[in-house]
């Protein structure tokens, strides 16, 4: 299984979650969330799975794939619906192979 992460630097990751949690919840796209807590928010994408973790200085985004073409799909729709949210902080989404 492929996995790309990212880590962004805000004193803000709690309200970042909290919004994308409350926005998950609807299910666009046929989205599911799998689990959501304060601290943690999984979503099944259909065809790659993505975490969203709040941290005190930071939001950590992982999402994992079986196929890297969906890897690189699925990331790019997930950095522009993140940086859509954080887009008055001027956050952007860079990720990394891990």
């Amino acid at each position: 299984m492929a996995a790309l992460e990212a880590r962004l630097d805000t004193a803000r990751a709690d309200r970042y979650l909290a919004q994308l949690a409350s926005h998950m919840a609807h299910g666009p796209g046929g989205l599911t969330v799998l689990s959501t807590s304060a601290e943690e928010l999984v979503v099944d994408l259909g065809t790659a799975t993505w975490s969203v973790r709040a941290a005190p200085e930071e939001l950590v985004l992982r999402i994992e794939a079986d196929d890297v073409t969906e890897l690189e799909q699925q990331s790019a729709r997930v950095a522009h619906r993140v940086e859509q949210i954080a887009r008055r902080d001027g956050l952007q989404v860079f990720w990394q192979q891990i």
